[in-house]
């Protein structure tokens, strides 16, 4: 046993949504080498503890010590010695199994190749090692649960938290289950805390035991002190049924009140002598057993889900524990942002959908190739007196102009979907069980986000400026007439600082958009609807700037080129790169205090509907 005290204890613990306390004073306790089985009705509020323990919800009071740190003050820290399985698992569905396992590995501080080595460890303990690098979403339900178990074994916890394991596992899972859970109690020193309404399943297995009932403990303590605990009674036999009710009439003049069930009697002793009691019915020669009924965890559980008044043995539990100062967890921002980026470049629909704004670049810019072969085909023809010869500058602006809307509803689709998703699949509870917290969580998909929109401009801005090297270069815009003549009508010289200007200030309004899309998914915390919501934040006020017209310079699409109207930088620099001497950009003086304000008011939105958000 820890010279530090228990692995897990529980003192006290209160929690309720509204007025209504589901949890009502909860304690329990979880030593090196338990399998401490939490049993209870469906609502009985075991779930709710875990839950607790893992800090995925906020006590009213009491307090939670894991492996000697305070899990309340130091949330981060108590969650890295605890592995846990939280009703249903849940994956990414287009992830193996092994990438599935290694991301959580990875995000709980180990390098890649540990990761790997660690993720294949914990298929092989679940059998699932000849599936490793099958996607998760193909797997049946039994196989899921299995890769539930493993993802909880991950670092080899010191405390694992287990919510119904064996559900939908096969007799033979099942079999596999209880040698696991043996082997890391018994031979590993574990703790383990499983709850689960397969009595028959626990039986042999559990240490000790806690009985929850309407949100209280009822009972809770060693097996094998509860059992002597429990008054035994004994069970009475008779070689046929009709002696049966004899007996009944022998024990009751003996002042013993025996109890009916089937072909037997039940019968508490009480001070009486079981030698001197089973003389006395065997003198008629009917009696043919008489022995003690066995304490099963079924008969406990029911004999405390029966009772009136609680009857748990807390006297051990009662007082307070000391706790240690932990050590820090390093990096928890980074590793946030790491499991984001690890994640996203493992979907392949990320780079199929940030492929859609380059194809529309590249075809914005054969369609100017094409317009300008037609007007010099029609200055040759006669038909025109003149026409622009082209030039890479205005084929860069158009194709930008053209790339950048769909970038930004690109963003506004991975960010809206960015927590709902993960909400949906199940697989921010297996985030947030890890050593980061909900602000790490939430700031490592928003610079994830960003780094996925500035990925994503890059890759338009490449597009683009390659079609222009390759059909036109850097060159002056030339105006041909009929005759041959040339006629400058933009200078590259004045065109170039533009470009890198406009660029320069499209790109924060796109991170508002990503920002924007990430506080929409906070607030709707459902896929569909937080795609639309971020649309209408979006593009909503759009429809009535109108009637405020103060407000335009500080509307994100009055930044971003958009098909209802243009006043973007890009649309500046298109005009500068036609030649236009009067091209002017209306909302310069906002550029960046618009896309600032917009991320820091919806970065703080964010931060206080993830703080209040229940995590399923």
């Amino acid at each position: 046993m820890s010279d530090r005290g228990p692995l897990l204890a529980v003192r006290g613990l209160t929690f309720g949504y509204g007025k209504k306390a589901t949890v009502r004073d909860v304690s329990l306790t979880v030593h090196e080498g338990d399998c401490y089985g939490f049993l209870g009705h469906n609502g009985a509020g075991k779930t709710t503890v875990m839950r607790l323990c893992l800090q995925l919800l906020r006590a009213r009071s009491g307090s939670i010590v894991v492996d000697g740190i305070d899990a309340r003050r130091h949330p981060r820290e108590a969650r890295a010695r605890i592995g846990a399985l939280i009703e249903r698992p849940g994956f990414h569905p287009e992830v193996s199994a092994r990438d599935n396992l290694a991301l959580l590995a990875q995000l709980a501080g180990m390098d890649k190749k540990a990761a790997r080595r660690d993720a294949d460890r914990v298929l092989e303990l679940v059998s699932l090692h000849r599936d490793a690098d099958r996607p998760a979403g193909s797997f049946s339900l039994g196989m899921r649960q299995r890769l539930g178990i493993a993802q909880s074994l991950l670092g080899s916890p010191r405390l694992l938290l287990l919510d119904e394991p064996i559900n939908g596992l096969d007799p033979e899972g099942v079999a596999d289950m209880r040698a696991l859970l043996l082997r890391l109690s018994r031979e590993e020193g574990c703790g383990v805390l499983v709850s689960s309404h397969q009595l028959q399943e626990l039986d042999g297995l559990c240490t000790r035991i806690g009985v929850m009932r309407d949100g209280a403990m009822v009972l809770e303590g060693s097996l094998d002190a509860l059992k002597k605990r429990i008054a035994s009674r004994t069970i009475v036999e008779s070689v046929d049924a009709a002696s049966i009710d004899a007996m009944a009439q022998r024990l009751a003049s003996m002042g013993l009140a025996p109890q009916r069930e089937g072909e037997r009697l039940l019968v508490n002793l009480g001070e009486r002598a079981a030698g001197d009691v089973a003389r006395e019915l065997a003198k008629d020669g009917t009696l043919s057993a008489f022995y003690p009924e066995p304490v099963s965890l079924e008969s406990i559980y029911l004999r405390a889900t029966k009772a009136n008044e609680p009857v748990a043995a807390v006297a051990e539990i009662a007082t307070a524990l000391p706790t240690r100062a932990p050590e820090r967890v390093r990096a928890p921002l980074l590793r946030a942002l790491g499991h984001e980026v690890r994640t996203m470049l493992l979907r392949r629909k990320v780079a199929a959908l940030l492929a859609v704004p380059v194809v529309l670049a590249a075809l914005r810019a054969w369609s100017y190739v094409e317009r300008v072969a037609a007007s010099q085909a029609r200055v040759a023809s006669k038909e025109l007196f003149s026409a622009d010869a082209g030039s890479g500058h205005r084929m860069f602006a158009e194709a930008m102009t053209g790339a950048v809307p769909a970038l930004a509803l690109c963003l506004a689709w991975l960010g809206s979907q960015s927590l709902a998703a993960d909400l949906q699949r199940d697989t921010l509870r297996n985030t947030l069980s890890r050593s980061v917290q909900r602000c790490d969580a939430l700031l490592g998909k928003l610079f994830a986000l960003f780094a996925t929109a500035i990925a994503g401009f890059s890759f338009v801005i490449v597009a683009a400026g390659s079609c222009a090297i390759a059909m036109f270069g850097w060159n002056d815009l030339e105006e041909v007439t009929r005759n041959g003549d040339r006629q400058t009508l933009a200078y590259a010289a004045d065109v170039a600082p533009a470009m890198g200007e406009a660029l320069l200030a499209t790109l924060p309004s796109l991170l508002a958009v990503a920002s924007l899309a990430l506080c929409a998914s906070c607030l709707t915390p459902r896929p569909s609807r937080a795609l639309a919501l971020s649309l209408v934040l979006l593009l909503g006020p759009e429809l009535v700037h109108s009637f405020w017209p103060s407000t335009r310079p500080y509307l994100l699409t009055s930044h971003l080129p958009t098909p209802l109207r243009d006043d973007s930088a890009l649309s500046w620099l298109a005009s500068l790169a036609r030649g236009a001497a009067d091209a002017n950009w209306v909302y310069e003086a906002t550029a960046f205090s618009c896309p600032a304000l917009w991320i820091a008011v919806t970065c703080a939105l964010s931060l206080i509907a993830i703080a209040r958000l229940r995590i399923p």
